[in-house]
């Protein structure tokens, strides 16, 4: 556990930050995208929300399932289901834990990063690893 000192208090410093992540399954290849990013305004504000890609949009479709509290995810009760439970769980071990992760050598987890060309949010494994999407890929580099 990260730790610092504030008036002699200890505080504890969250490992999960914010950002976008692709979780990959190494044996099937399969992979879902996660961002967490912190509340800005609203009744919400300042809490830290965990969401999964649902559909084509890695902009704009995600689907919020639970808070980040300290070094955990809590998944909500109404968005509480065997996918999202598993997903937290991964999540959580393979940030907070890292390499030491039950997890490690199942799943690989990459930092999303933007397109080269066009600066959009990259989500798929191969568009990650290229550092271009496939749209930008097909009008070619400039």
């Amino acid at each position: 556990m990260t730790t610092t000192t504030i008036n002699n208090n200890a505080v504890r410093l969250s490992r999960i930050f914010n950002g976008t992540v692709t979780l990959i399954n190494k044996e099937t290849a399969t992979y879902c995208t996660l961002k967490i990013h912190t509340v800005r305004q609203g009744k919400l504000k300042g809490k830290r929300i965990v969401s999964r890609l649902v559909g084509p949009d890695n902009v704009n479709s995600y689907k919020g399932f639970g808070f980040v509290v300290g070094d955990m995810i809590m998944v909500w009760r109404k968005q509480h289901n065997e996918k999202n439970a598993k997903l937290a769980s991964i999540l959580q071990s393979l940030m907070v834990e890292g390499e030491k992760s039950r997890f490690a050598d199942k799943v690989d987890m990459k930092l999303s990063k933007k397109c080269m060309r066009c600066n959009r949010e990259l989500t798929t494994p191969e568009s990650i690893e290229m550092g271009i999407g496939p749209i930008c890929m097909e009008k070619g580099m400039m």
